[in-house]
């Protein structure tokens, strides 16, 4: 048994200083999924659509209970303003609709009446329909303002059997039944939202309520929109927390989650809003111009809140996303993944499954299969806060005990800081190799039984190993490998106190 033991499972805290806080809260960690008090690589991904002209921001899943149509069917955009349909199975796509707007962030809903599902779309200047047809048509569904002039719309959803649509000042509320129809003058309305001096962003529902999100505020749907529209109806604020990503505000449980104008991550819950990034900082890692947050797209999958955005300093497309786990309201960074739309399956309906636009290539990739990204190995990184074992004394550190499962042959390479003398760790490291078969001798002895938890030793060199404090970074970045770490044991022997300066006579 180690004399100190940390594990890295808390959440990252960026706010606390270094060497204060919650020792299992780190400073950094990426591709490490933090949850049931251990870390876990996220699952891997595999292309199965390689040929599409453009990169996709857009992807939808068409489903019907019709015998005489096929269903299902997956339609993604690409930025050159075209729509595809995919053969996952075949690995092509073929293009069914051209002219659209170019370098758009699409949205789309399912409105099912009776028998019949209908995928309607919009792409910032139209609003279009799918019927499920043989040939993937998609039609105009016609949408004017009280002047007669076109909407440009932005978002949509359906709510109490009517498509609710939004363009930037408006809301646009269509006939009982009829999604198509907006023009009905005793069964349709429109209505400004707030002041009309603000930008209409997203719709996003809590059980039977309709919210708004603007830069203005979160507004609410009041009034009765199941049958006639009633005089009573209105839009009204209901919370100053002004969003600034359209396609970041997503449902979880009993809650809408989205990025704010601080560029910080909240919830809305129907009564208050909260921030979920306090310790971690969000606004230290997105690109805050504006035509870069407008890219950001967001998913509810797994009980994770997934973001995808341009990173700081990046002037390309989205190169990071943060994970919000909300069983255990935390945050976790994945890397590498590039991810420019999230599409998954109803699993009601069809087997559950997550594919995704690459924001850096012109390929459509399928999750959860195989343990690397595309074919490249995951690199994992976690940074620990300076871990003073016993304050105002220096220890000598004896040995590093690295515990984690094992399921094959990794190599990890162990980084550590004395007394915070470094902020960035550089240096050959420990490099510890675990073999299933039994042991390894790369530093020192290390026993390991097959398929059981492990623990090895990693012993510094004397001169190296005397502090009042320590930090570790462990980095694992091999190919076709999972990982579950547990923690970090540390051996130590306490020396004498720093020592004092004396001052005045």
């Amino acid at each position: 048994m180690a004399d100190f033991f940390v594990k890295f499972t808390g959440k990252i805290d960026r706010r606390s200083p270094q060497d204060e806080g919650d020792p299992t809260s780190p400073v950094l960690r990426e591709n490490w999924l933090a949850r049931d008090g251990r870390l876990s690589k996220p699952q891997g991904h595999e292309a199965v659509v390689t040929d599409i002209p453009a990169v996709a921001r857009w992807g939808g899943r068409y489903n019907t209970v019709e015998s005489s149509v096929i269903s299902p069917k997956t339609f993604v955009y690409t930025v050159d303003g075209k729509i595809h349909v995919l053969d996952d199975q075949e690995g092509t796509s073929t293009e069914v609709k051209n002219l659209l707007n170019e370098n758009a962030y699409p949205k789309h809903v399912l409105f099912k009446t009776g028998f019949q599902n209908n995928l309607f779309f919009v792409d910032g200047v139209g609003l279009y329909s799918h019927d499920g047809n043989n040939d993937n048509t998609f039609l105009p569904v016609t949408l004017v303002n009280s002047d007669g002039d076109s909407v440009l719309p932005i978002d949509l959803i359906e709510h109490k059997d009517r498509l609710m649509v939004i363009s930037k000042t408006s809301l646009f509320i269509s006939k009982n039944l009829e999604p198509k129809v907006f023009d009905d003058a005793n069964d349709s309305i429109q209505i400004i939202v707030g002041s009309g001096k603000g930008i209409n962003l997203a719709l996003g529902k809590i059980e039977d309520k309709l919210y708004i999100f603007t830069t203005e505020g979160i507004f609410v749907l009041d009034g009765d929109v199941i049958s006639a529209l009633a005089t009573t109806f209105e839009v009204r604020l209901v919370e100053d927390r002004k969003i600034i990503a359209g396609r970041s505000a997503v449902g979880v449980e009993q809650a809408i989650v989205f990025l704010a104008d601080d560029y910080e991550l909240w919830s809305w819950d129907g009564l208050n809003s909260q921030m979920l990034s306090f310790e971690f900082k969000l606004k230290d890692f997105i690109n805050t111009y504006s035509d870069k947050v407008e890219r950001a797209v967001a998913v509810y999958h797994e009980n994770y809140y997934k973001l995808s955005f341009v990173e700081k300093g990046s002037s390309g497309e989205n190169n990071l996303e943060i994970w919000w786990d909300a069983f255990e309201n935390k945050i976790d960074i994945v890397r590498s993944r590039n991810v420019s739309y999230y599409m998954s399956t109803d699993s009601t309906i069809e087997n559950e499954y997550m594919e995704m636009g690459k924001s850096d290539s012109n390929t459509i990739v399928r999750d959860n299969r195989g343990a690397n990204f595309n074919g490249v190995a995951i690199p994992s990184r976690v940074r620990s806060r300076d871990l003073v074992l016993k304050k105002g004394w220096n220890v000598r550190f004896d040995a590093f005990y690295l515990e984690f499962m094992p399921t094959g042959i990794r190599n990890i390479n162990i980084l550590y800081i004395l007394d915070g003398r470094s902020s960035n760790p550089t240096g050959s490291g420990a490099d510890w190799t675990e073999l299933l078969r039994g042991e390894t001798k790369t530093l020192g002895m290390i026993e390991i039984k097959n398929q059981a938890q492990a623990s090895g030793r990693v012993k510094p060199k004397i001169k190296y190993s005397r502090g009042e404090s320590i930090a570790f970074e462990i980095i694992e970045e091999t190919l076709d490998l999972k990982a579950d770490l547990v923690g970090i044991g540390v051996d130590f022997t306490v020396k004498q106190k720093s020592k004092g300066t004396k001052i005045g006579a």
